[in-house]
């Protein structure tokens, strides 16, 4: 489709941004159909839709509050484990692992499961956010359109990142921090190319929720500001307390999921057990059921005290790692915003206390605390930033985000050396950093850098002869062919060395006579990443490139260099990418 637009003489970029545009209003209608859900099973299993959870809980008996997240768990477990097996998590790792490895091609059944699974869990009560799987949802929505649209691996990227970002603007009605999102945690890539159409995709989305839901931010926020320079230190210190809560959190995490791994009952009755373990924390921390959107707003409005956010830490941590160890489904964004809120608030209302002439209140530090939390725990220091600053619409409190932000992510790069997300893929034996780099090999094809420049030598040539073809050329290894042309294999110097200097059997011994070397071939439509991993394993430098359907037939020949050289060009063209050229 494409192809034929570009025929028509429509500038791609063009073609592009009107596909983002489409997908913008896809991902924000999706998006806004994702909440009514959540408030539809929210109403079933807790009597009330709405944001005010900790309001809805604090009516209901203590036996309905018990029972709420294990009956969720009960539907959910069979649901997830019969119909939808990929559908436990967060979401956002699958979507980055599609982008790396997979051009990224996402299942629509896949989105659409994780989005009923999610809004059960989220409807019961568990202690999940709804922000990744809506990321999720946009980036399988805009996959499957682009797929429509037969679009190439580059364009399949692009349009995915177009999804998560207006998944995101959706979600926070924030289309800045929607677009940085997209490029710094799911693509890795700022080119302008890509830039573009994401940004359109993000503001199409957050106009068609706005346009249903208001033009209201995810949280009510003060004014803050930095109250004195020497308030600075205090944020770095919040940002390394930001930064170890965030390590206790991830490891808590996935030790949860190891432990409920071990648990000797039938997977899909583990919901139901952890939903009940849940609404135990639930009868003494209401807090941590659902996405927890009021209490944050309750801390950045300073009527928490600081005892019971401190509590609330520890409560939100074992809470979200039973949640999602047991198998519910759901995000992790909103729980690092949470315990942000917290971890900030506690520490706020302990800096005031010492320092009330010198330091803002405990709300200034709730909002530091939840773009330091989610910066560190997500990896994501510039759309967290971002995000807190489209909230606020204020620049006077952006030096303690910045300050603090960047602090707990250096801390959590130091000493943990993953985001979640990341070591989430870690665990099933993805390496992003390596599988990007792999990426960009299998995006180049051989036909594209292959050299038609080569010689052939007749497998009739004497070691004479041969020597002198040595004599003349760079090359260190011969095609050798037979009378028709056919390839036979490949020859080096060190394969004659033993009769190469034997004066006596120069004229006598022929090339066809010498032990060959495994012919080890290439195909013009194959990328450079099997390859070169098929150079290394011969541990050859040179091979030749043969016809698909004719491996005799030599249509030219590739080299180590060769690949090293298109390797590094496509990795300095990436470069220039996301340097906006």
């Amino acid at each position: 489709m494409l192809n034929f637009i570009n025929r028509l003489g429509i500038n791609e970029h063009i073609t592009l941004s009107g596909i983002a545009v489409i997908t913008g209003v896809m991902v924000g209608y999706g998006a806004i159909l994702f909440r009514r859900l959540i408030e539809f099973f929210q109403y079933h299993f807790l009597g009330s839709g709405g944001e005010n959870v900790v309001e809805i809980v604090a009516g209901l008996p203590w036996w309905q509050i018990l029972l709420a997240p294990a009956l969720g768990g009960l539907l959910l477990g069979p649901l997830v484990h019969f119909v939808f097996p990929t559908s436990r998590g967060d979401g956002v790792p699958e979507v980055m692992a599609a982008v790396a490895l997979r051009g990224g091609k996402l299942s629509l059944r896949d989105g659409l499961g994780k989005v009923l699974s999610c809004a059960i869990s989220i409807g019961c009560g568990s202690s999940v956010g709804r922000e990744g799987p809506v990321v999720h949802l946009g980036a399988t929505m805009a996959s499957w359109f682009g797929s429509k649209w037969n679009m190439s691996t580059q364009h399949m990227r692009t349009m995915v990142g177009c999804g998560a970002a207006a998944g995101i603007a959706a979600s926070f009605n924030a289309p800045i921090a929607g677009v940085m999102f997209a490029l710094e945690v799911i693509l890795g890539d700022y080119g302008l190319a890509t830039f573009s159409p994401i940004v359109l995709s993000s503001v199409i989305a957050t106009v068609v929720a706005r346009l249903h839901l208001g033009d209201f931010p995810a949280f009510i926020v003060p004014h803050y500001t930095l109250v004195s320079a020497w308030e600075i230190p205090a944020y770095v210190g919040l940002g390394l307390v930001c930064g170890l809560t965030g390590i206790l959190f991830m490891k808590t995490l996935f030790k949860s999921e190891d432990i409920w791994a071990r648990i000797p009952m039938p997977r899909y009755l583990k919901p139901t057990l952890g939903g009940f373990l849940l609404g135990l924390i639930a009868l003494a921390a209401p807090q941590v059921m659902g996405v927890g959107y009021d209490t944050m707003n309750m801390a950045l409005l300073e009527q928490m005290g600081g005892v019971l956010m401190l509590l609330l830490i520890f409560a939100k941590i074992i809470a979200t790692s039973i949640t999602l160890g047991s198998g519910f489904s759901g995000g992790v964004f909103t729980p690092a915003l949470f315990l942000g809120a917290m971890v900030g608030g506690a520490y706020g209302t302990w800096a005031h206390s010492l320092f009330p002439a010198i330091s803002a209140g405990p709300g200034a530090y709730t909002l530091v605390g939840m773009a330091a939390m989610s910066a560190s725990v997500l990896g994501a220091p510039i759309a967290s930033i971002l995000i807190l600053f489209e909230l606020t619409g204020d620049y006077r409190i952006m030096l303690a985000l910045m300050v603090a932000s960047i602090v707990a992510t250096l801390l959590i790069n130091q000493v943990y050396g993953n985001s979640v997300f990341t070591r989430a893929l870690q665990r099933k034996n993805i390496n992003l950093d390596s599988r990007r780099e792999a990426a960009l090999m299998r995006d180049i094809r051989v036909s594209s850098i292959m050299r038609k420049d080569f010689d052939l030598i007749p497998d009739t040539l004497t070691i004479r002869k041969l020597k002198e073809r040595f004599h003349t050329t760079r090359e260190e290894n011969f095609l050798v062919v037979d009378q028709t042309g056919r390839l036979k294999g490949v020859l080096a110097f060190q394969d004659i060395r033993e009769v190469a200097f034997d004066s006596g059997l120069e004229d006598l011994v022929l090339v066809r006579d010498l032990t060959l070397r495994e012919l080890v071939t290439a195909t013009a439509d194959e990328n450079l990443f099997e390859v070169f991993r098929r150079m290394g394993s011969a541990n050859v430098e040179q091979i030749p490139v043969v016809a698909s359907h004719d491996p005799t037939q030599v249509l030219g020949i590739i080299t180590n260099h060769d690949v090293i050289q298109a390797y590094n060009r496509a990795l300095q063209g990436r470069e220039t990418n996301r340097g906006g050229s």
